[in-house]
Order: structure tokens, then sequence, then C-alpha cells
């Protein structure tokens, strides 16, 4: 058993070649180095031209049964029964998805050809990339080791039974023939992260009556990395924005009709540039924790709602996961948001802006500790299907794009700018009369002009004096806003999770 072959796994730092005695002949060592070709395959794998050309057309015609020279969906789905893999981690259709280049639902065997040339390639490259000591085999230690590299935490168990599944002969290594025929099928990107989740989710199935995957089968990449991501993305994202910010906060608040010139006018009175930056260094450290804990728990849901391992969860599954982030991450940071509001909508004349310590103090002795969650409601109500909205609607046309624009390429920085923009405009637009009532509760204070008794009050209150249009004041400005906001937060986001090795 590949388990005996590793009993002594503990030690992962000793030399791989020296961790294992290598069967004799079992393996091809790596001769020339350097960027790979089909001859390092046909190396590898003892082949010539020929047998691999007969081996391509003796699968092809495992599929295609009725031997019309091409097969479908239908026919991939049947090939795949056939090679015992449960119906729920089938991947017929992303199969034809990949092979199909000319999109007309079928493949013929040139389409199927040239998908096993480049699958074979990408196998070889990530497998030579494991394969440290370039000995043509990968040992245990090597594995274990580019798992912990990728972010992936494995004990010794899995890894024996990850080595025992893929090693055919149960010679304690994986050659890479054993490594070809373990994923030749699967159509995603090859990556470790992939390869390993492929792994749990499909080979790690108890073919029976029903598909059981064991308990104890869990990924563990590095949760640090998706806070850091979210963070960062979002602190520069406000910086950027922030003058609209208060600009839109400001015209929230007022009851009466102002333009925003005359609102423009008067913030720059209050203290010139610098006044269109109030609560930013609060806004920062709020939306910091705030986006790395909506990004996190984002990813988080997705896993526990998706059940492939591409984390394909589709649109209401994408509305579910990021309106609970949302909401999440909205209720952890309110108080933050609160005082930013009060800071933002102080009326004072140059130099009398209170600091922040002194605001939340007088907060708390004057209204109550509750006071730091008024408006909690409408703001939870607003941030569900908002963040639902957003997020979904950003994966959706990401997804979207690289499908029927990019042809499976990942979407660029233009692409990514682009959905980010569309989702964020989306979402703001649709949950923005709460946002309004929200603004107003948050800067309401004891004794001020305007008392409200509620959130009903404030809607009340609001059509009765100000119309249908009371509940869009601002709009303009937040539009303005959210388009490079939600723009620079997915795209440093992004940028940050291909930094992070997240994806």
């Amino acid at each position: 058993m590949a388990s005996s072959a590793i009993k002594h796994s503990g030690d992962h730092h000793r030399h791989p070649s020296a961790a294992t005695n290598l069967p004799a002949g079992c393996c091809n060592p790596v001769k020339n180095q350097g960027p790979v070709t089909i001859d390092h395959v046909l190396l590898a794998l003892r082949e010539t031209k020929d047998e691999r050309e007969s081996r391509f057309r003796g699968l092809f015609n495992f599929f295609d049964t009725s031997n019309a020279g091409y097969f479908d969906s239908a026919q991939i789905e049947i090939g795949l029964s056939a090679l015992q893999i449960p119906a729920d981690y089938k991947y017929a259709k992303e199969l034809l998805r990949v092979c199909d280049a000319n999109r007309d639902g079928r493949v013929d065997y040139q389409e199927f050809r040239r998908y096993m040339d480049a699958k074979e390639l990408e196998l070889y490259r990530i497998f030579q990339a494991i394969d440290v000591e370039h000995n043509g085999c990968i040992l245990p230690e090597e594995l274990y080791d580019a798992l912990v590299k990728a972010g992936i935490e494995i004990n010794d168990e899995e890894l024996a039974r990850f080595v025992e599944r893929v090693d055919k002969d149960n010679n304690g290594i994986i050659t890479f023939e054993e490594w070809r025929d373990f994923l030749l099928l699967y159509p995603h990107e090859a990556t470790l992260v992939n390869i390993y989740q492929y792994w749990e989710r499909v080979y790690h199935v108890d073919i029976g009556e029903q598909a059981i995957i064991p308990a104890g089968i869990k990924k563990h990449v590095h949760a640090s990395r998706y806070l850091i991501a979210g963070g960062v993305a979002g602190a520069a994202s406000r910086t950027a924005t922030a003058p609209l910010d208060r600009l839109k906060v400001i015209l929230q608040v007022q009851t009466c009709n102002s333009s925003i010139r005359s609102t423009i006018k008067n913030i720059w009175k209050e203290g010139g540039v610098l006044s269109f930056f109030r609560g930013n260094g609060l806004n920062v450290v709020k939306v910091a924790p705030e986006s790395a804990i909506k990004f996190y728990t984002y990813e988080m849901l997705k896993k526990f709602v998706g059940r492939d391992e591409k984390g394909d969860i589709g649109t209401s599954g994408r509305l579910l996961s990021g309106g609970m982030a949302g909401a999440v991450a909205q209720t952890a940071i309110y108080p933050m948001d609160l005082v930013k509001t009060r800071l933002q909508t102080f009326v004072s004349g140059p130099g009398k802006v209170p600091s922040l310590g002194r605001l939340s103090k007088d907060i708390w002795v004057h209204e109550g500790p509750l006071a730091f969650y008024r408006g909690i409601i409408p703001s939870l109500f607003g941030i569900i299907p908002y963040a639902g909205i957003d997020l979904a609607a950003y994966e959706t046309l990401k997804e979207m794009s690289r499908t029927y624009i990019l042809r499976d390429s990942e979407p660029g920085p233009l692409v990514q700018l682009g959905c980010g923009t569309v989702s964020g405009a989306l979402g703001a637009t649709f949950v923005y009369p709460l946002q309004v009532v929200r603004t107003r509760m948050q800067a309401q204070t004891p004794g001020g002009p305007t008392a409200y008794k509620g959130m009903s009050d404030v809607f009340m209150k609001t059509y009765q004096k100000e119309g249908a249009k009371g509940f869009y004041k601002g709009l303009v400005p937040n539009l303005l806003k959210v388009v490079p906001a939600a723009s620079i937060t997915y795209l440093v986001y992004e940028t940050m999770k291909n930094t992070l090795d997240l994806e």
C-alpha cells in the first residue's frame, strides 16, 4: 500500500532522494530541462508519436460510441459513468466547453486532439514543478512540500490517501503516466489547489448505492491572505473617493433643497481641500476590516454553498453568500460607521471639528451605548441586497466575459474594471433609499432640528416633506463614488489574490 511507503513522512524536510528508495526502472529522469515540449511528454511516457496517436484515437472512440466522428455532452456523460464517476461529480458540460473550439455543441477528433495535447503539456509542467529532483517521478515528500507551498496544509494520513489514489501500482511514488491518467479528463486549470480539491471531491468518493465523502477531509488554505487582500482593496478605494463620500453624506441628511454646487462651496469654506477628506481616516480604519471580513466570509460561504471544485454556486448561491457576508461585515463595524457619519455631518467653523475620542465619548455619555447602532436595521436591509447584487453581478459578468468574449482566458484589468463598475452601480442604486434613511438616523443628535422616532418615521417624514425625490438625495455623487470605488476595490482585490497565490 502507498501508506506504508510514507510511514516516515512526518520528517518532510529530508532530502527527497534519500526519503524513498526508488523502484528500479519505474521513472524517467528529466535530462533536458527547460520549456516543456511534446518530446518531454513522450520521453516521460516512454511512447512514440504513433503510440500516442493510437492512444488518443482509442480514447476518442471510447466516447464516440456511435462512430459518428464526434461526440457531445450526453456521450461524455455516458463515458464518465463508465469510468465510475458518480453523477454529482461529472464534468461533461465543462469538458465539452473546453474541447469544443468552434462552439457547435460537439467535439470532433481534431478538437479532442488539441485538448489532449494542451492538457498533457499542462500536466507535465506542474508534474515537473513538483518533481524538484527531476528524477521523473513524484515522491510523497515532494508532493507534501508543493501542497504546503500552495497554501494547503495536509497531514500524513491525507498525504498517504492522496498518493495511494494516484499511485496505481502501489509502489509509493507517482509516475507521470499515473499523474496524467489521474487528471487527463479534468477540464479545469490544473493548479495544485484545484488538483487537491479534485481529489477530495471526485477520487475520494466511495462508489456504491450513494456517493459518500469520507469525514475529516477538507482544504486548508491560509485564511489571512483573504483578509489582507480585502483590507488593502477596501482602503485604497475609499481613500480615492473620500471627497465624493462626504458630499453624498451631507446631501443625504439635508431636508431642504440644496444643489451639489452650493454644498461643495460650503464644504470648501469649512477648511479647503482637507475638509473634503473629513472622516477619511476613520473610513479607512473602518473599511479595511469591513472589506476583509466581507471578502473572507464570502469566499468561505461560496465553498460551503458550492458542491464542486470550481466553486460554481450559481446566481442564487452568490446572492445568498454575498448578502450574508455583507451583513456580517456591516454589523461588525457599524459603530465606526456611525461615528464617521457624525464627523462628516458635524456643523462647525474652521478648526472646530471635534476629535474622534471626544465625539465617541459624547455619544456614549449623552445618548448611551445603543446609539452606536442607531440605523442598523435599514443598514442591514440595505447591505444584504447590495452585497448580493454587487458580488453576484461581478462574478457573473466575469464568468460571462471569460466564456463568451475571452474564450476561457482570464479577464484582464480592463475587464475587471468594467465588471466592478457595472456591479457596483447596480447594487448602489437598488438600495439607495435605505442608505438615505440609515444616514439620517445616524446623523440625528439629541435636541437636533429634526427628530426621528425610528425607521418608519424617517420614511414617512421624508416622503411627506420631500416626496420620492428625497430618497435619492446625493445619488449622483454616490454613483460617481461607487463606480470608481467598486472598480478599484475589485481590481486591487484580484491583484492581491494573484500576488498572494489565492487563485
